[in-house]
This record gives structure tokens, C-alpha cells and sequence, in this order.
């Protein structure tokens, strides 16, 4: 891997953005000799990367390129890249080298970085980056070229970021989660609260279908309900299908989301539904989003008894806007 790119320029915007200041602050920095730029034909300024990280230190400005040195500009195209054409492989490209590299803090700087852009939906971020890089991982795991170790670091990580980007993203509603939030098995017993959420309030169920150790996407589910307004009981990995159903009964949920993993199959939701079913009280009415990479997928068509609605989602990007359309809001809540 290259290091500092020498023929890296940016545009005034562009600096603006990393330093979190206005264009025309820049402009005037420019203007008043404090960083240098070049011209292009047509008179638009081009900054050099390496003047702005030298006026940064400076200055002492933080900037989401601070913890990369000296991959700066890789970073900063990577995340440009991912920003403005929703690529992103020079992300992946620099994860999985610091991966093999044994960078791990580095990795999960990276995408701590790309999930909060402001210019990347959390969706998005979750569909495309995260998915994107476990399914690389995968494919490089069953090929014998990563350790089985290697794997469980760089998930970690992930599971890692996705929490301090909920605790940065000031979730809008309380999660309540059995002891502890590691994703360990828990019974429906484990999940109480104290001040019972409001008839009216959007509450959900979340957690990982039993057998699936990792809860990567539950944990996406999460975030994005919370950012939604929803109260979210969050169960974390390896739970047992009936659990779900025993702690909608108890928290009167309106929604409930069970993601699936390999080793989990099409048949596993299949399972789901079908127990999922002999549980549900019509006198608590609810939702059903079963999710995952997993095949092959099961028709839901036509399946919506007992329940209000049954919806399987590949997307969290379809996730979300059905969310925002009304899915799972109790019927008491305004749309």
C-alpha cells in the first residue's frame, strides 16, 4: 500500500467539509496566505492535501483524517468516494489490508467514519459497507485466507463501532437489553422495565435468530429504530423463537425483528414463522420483519395471519422506508 498521495487536491468545499467550517472561511484563509492553492484554467482553487493537514496541526483542528497518518489521502478518497458515488470497494480495499496487518483500532476508525458522514444514510452505510466488507471476509474465511481469529477481531470491531455510533447518534428512544448487551443468550425472564413504555409508544422487539452468534444486522436494526423514535428491547444474538414472542406478550410490542445468519436457512424462517404463529395473541396484535442473508428466501405473499403483517427484507435501505411509511406503528399512532 501506497502512502501519501502528492497529486491529491481538493476543492475549497471539500476542505470546508473536512475541517467543518465554512467555504468562505477557507477562501479567506487562501486569500489572507494562510494556505496555499494552486489555479485551475477556469480560476476555481485547488488545496493541497498535505497544507491542509499542515494547517490543521497548525492550528490544532481535529479532523476525521486524524488517526491515519500517513493514509491520509487514502482515506480521504476512500470516504469521497463512498460519499459522492456510493462505492465502496477503497473502503473495503483499506480494511481488509489493515486486517491483514493486524490494524484493528485503525479498521474500526475507518468505518466508525463512514457511518457518521453526514453525507452517508445510516442504511446505506449498513447495506453496503458493512454487509459489503462481511460478505468479503466470508468469502476470504471459507477460502483459507483468514483465520477463523481474523474473523471474530474484525467483527468485534464492527459490533464495537456500531455501538459508539448509537451512543453518538443520540437515539431518540430508550433500548432496554437482558445483562449485559454482548449479544449473549438470555431468556424472556432477563428483559424487565421499569417505567413501562405508553400504550401509544412505537416499541419493538429486536435480536438474532437462535443459532446465529453474530448480531451485526439486529444491531443495525437497532440503531435505525431508535433513530425512528422507537423503543427498542433488544435481545442480542442466539434467541430462542419463542423468546421473541414471550417478550412481545410482556412489552405489548407492536414489532418484532429477527434477523438470520448462515448457518441459519430459509427453512430457520420457516420455523420462525411457524412458532412465531402458535404464540401470537390477537389481543396484542403485531408486526413481523424477519431479515438476513440466508437462502433461499421464503414467499410471504398471501401470509399475514395471524399476524398484521409479514415482511422480509434483504434491504435495510427497504427496511427503512417502509418503517417511515407506517410498518409495525401500533394503531393508535398517527402515520
Amino acid at each position: 500500500m501506497e502512502r501519501f498521495d502528492d497529486t491529491l487536491f481538493m476543492t475549497t468545499s471539500q476542505v470546508a467539509e473536512l475541517l467543518d467550517v465554512h467555504p468562505s472561511t477557507v477562501k479567506r484563509w487562501c486569500n489572507d496566505g494562510d494556505l496555499s492553492f494552486d489555479k485551475t484554467e477556469g480560476g476555481h482553487r485547488r488545496i493541497h492535501l498535505a497544507d491542509v493537514l499542515d494547517l490543521t496541526e497548525e492550528r490544532d483542528i481535529p479532523t476525521m483524517l486524524r488517526h491515519f497518518s500517513p493514509y491520509e489521502a487514502h482515506v480521504w478518497t476512500a470516504v469521497n468516494e463512498a460519499a459522492e458515488a456510493g462505492s465502496f470497494e477503497k473502503v473495503h480495499a483499506l480494511a481488509l489490508g489493515w486486517l491483514d496487518r493486524g490494524k484493528i483500532q485503525r479498521m474500526g476508525w475507518l468505518f466508525r467514519e463512514i457511518g457518521r458522514h453526514p453525507r452517508i444514510p445510516f442504511e446505506v452505510f449498513a447495506d453496503h459497507c458493512l454487509r459489503g466488507f462481511m460478505v468479503k471476509i466470508g468469502d476470504l474465511w471459507r477460502n483459507g485466507q483468514l483465520r477463523s481469529g481474523e474473523e471474530h477481531m474484525a467483527t468485534e470491531m464492527l459490533v464495537e463501532t456500531l455501538l459508539r455510533l448509537r451512543d453518538e447518534g443520540g437515539h431518540a428512544a430508550k433500548t432496554t437489553t437482558g445483562n449485559g448487551s454482548n449479544g449473549s443468550r438470555r431468556s424472556a425472564d432477563a428483559v424487565h422495565l421499569a417505567d413501562r413504555p405508553r400504550e401509544a409508544e412505537r416499541v419493538a422487539v429486536v435480536g438474532a435468530m437462535e443459532g446465529d452468534r453474530h448480531h451485526l444486522a439486529s444491531l443495525c436494526l437497532r440503531i435505525m429504530l431508535e433513530r425512528r423514535g422507537w423503543h427498542v428491547f433488544y435481545l442480542g444474538a442466539d434467541v430462542p423463537v419463542e423468546d421473541f414472542a414471550a417478550i412481545q406478550q410482556e412489552q405489548d410490542a407492536s414489532l418484532v425483528c429477527v434477523s438470520f445468519a448462515p448457518p441459519n436457512t430459509g427453512a430457520d424462517m420457516q420455523r420462525c414463522l411457524r412458532v412465531l404463529s402458535e404464540f401470537y395473541d390477537p389481543s396484542s396484535p403485531w408486526s413481523l420483519v424477519m431479515g438476513g442473508n440466508v437462502h433461499p428466501i421464503p414467499e410471504t405473499e398471501g401470509v399475514r395471519a395471524p399476524f398484521r403483517e409479514v415482511r422480509i427484507f434483504t434491504s435495510l435501505v427497504e427496511f427503512g422506508e417502509s418503517l417511515d411509511a407506517g410498518l409495525g406503528r401500533p394503531r393508535d399512532t398517527a402515520v
